[in-house]
């Protein structure tokens, strides 16, 4: 087992110099400076597993150590040690980062070594619970993303392999217009699943310049809502509204042309809009409305439905992966996918919703220079 590096950063060297040996003959190893500087240098050359910050240093004080330090190194380990015993004091290193306070006291150097320890072993098992937790996490996410997989590329498949088996060579009654029509149900099963396995793909892709393109936002939402609604009809019907019901409207038509990836613009806006329709249709009177403006060099889409909403703890985890707002499988990658497409191009996703008043999700897009 590597032997813990403890920094001890005091101005009074002959004491510093004590509790490092104290802290030697325990197993440990120090070092010891007695200023700000030196004690970042120190920290950012060796990394030790835990520093001890008197008040009083040659230069600057101890909260002003803890402050600099937690700014280079966030997860740095630091306790304020000091023979002032002020409830201000407390209360300002521990606002500056300090993970402790020790009060040098009459027994401070006989249980020095006892305290380093236990400190360094709180450390430990906390960093251990959140590799444990991590770890969980992802065996969560692999199974949630194995079923949400097994859920979709089924149903496709299965779709798929029904609308062939109907094409019937052997029965002479059946029309070749009949056959062109199973065969392009199939092709668009098909097409559905390589937009899934495309949908993955650009969630991890960094894209190129070459895939911007002039794009005129009102036509691109206008093909991702014919695209949505043909998807739609060929889904299983609901008691929902007809489709026929829901009002669109695009109220993106003045925006001039912009230079976007337009596939990263068409898929984000397919996937709003679908969420939209499917929500908006639990309403009496369905309307689905897409918005586009500029703002601060950015391009930011937002389309709003009036459909059932939702309460803050579901918006709250709208965006998580696999998470789904219809406690259903298979539906919780949508929101995920725009938010990385959002944060590829240096934006952000955000929803706002109200149970019973619909719900707006707005994406933000950084503008290049054409």
């Amino acid at each position: 087992m590597a032997v813990a590096l403890i920094l001890i950063a005091e101005s009074n060297l002959p004491a510093a110099d004590y509790a490092a040996s104290t802290l030697i003959k325990a197993g440990f190893e120090t070092r010891v400076v007695d200023g700000q500087a030196e004690a970042l240098a120190v920290y950012q050359e060796r990394r030790p597993d835990l520093v001890l910050a008197d008040f009083f240093l040659a230069e600057g004080d101890g909260l002003a150590l803890l402050q600099a330090l937690k700014r280079v190194a966030p997860d740095a380990l630091a306790v304020m040690t000091t023979g002032l015993g002020s409830e201000r004091l407390v209360r300002e290193a521990f606002m500056a980062g300090a993970d402790d306070y020790v009060v040098k006291d009459a027994s401070y150097y006989r249980d020095l070594p006892a305290m380093a320890a236990a400190i360094l072993d709180k450390r430990a098992q906390a960093v251990r619970r959140r590799s444990a937790e991590h770890l969980r996490e992802r065996l969560d996410a692999q199974r949630e993303l194995a079923g949400w997989l097994d859920h979709n590329f089924r149903n496709i498949l299965s779709a798929v392999a029904g609308s062939l088996s109907l094409i019937n060579f052997d029965q002479p009654a059946q029309s070749q217009d009949k056959r062109r029509e199973y065969l392009a149900d199939g092709l668009a099963s098909l097409r559905e699943a390589l937009k899934l396995v495309e949908g993955l793909g650009r969630m991890n892709s960094q894209g190129s310049a070459e895939d911007v393109r002039t794009v005129n936002v009102a036509a691109s939402l206008d093909q991702a809502w014919g695209e949505v609604i043909e998807q739609l009809k060929r889904a299983p019907e609901s008691s929902a509204a007809s489709l026929d019901e829901v009002v669109f409207v695009n109220a993106a038509r003045r925006l001039p042309p912009l230079r976007l990836v337009s596939q990263d613009l068409l898929t984000i806006s397919e996937i709003l809009l679908k969420n939209a329709v499917e929500a908006a249709r639990q309403s009496a009177e369905p309307m689905v409305t897409a918005a586009g403006e500029l703002e601060d060099g950015h391009f930011v889409l937002t389309v709003k439905d009036n459909g059932p909403g939702m309460d803050e703890k579901v918006a709250r985890h709208a965006f998580e992966p696999l998470f789904s707002t219809k406690g259903q499988v298979g539906v919780g990658l949508s929101l995920t996918t725009v938010k990385a497409l959002a944060a590829r191009h240096h934006g952000e996703a955000s929803i706002e919703s109200t149970p019973g008043r619909g719900a707006v999700v707005r994406v933000s897009w950084r503008l290049g220079p054409n």
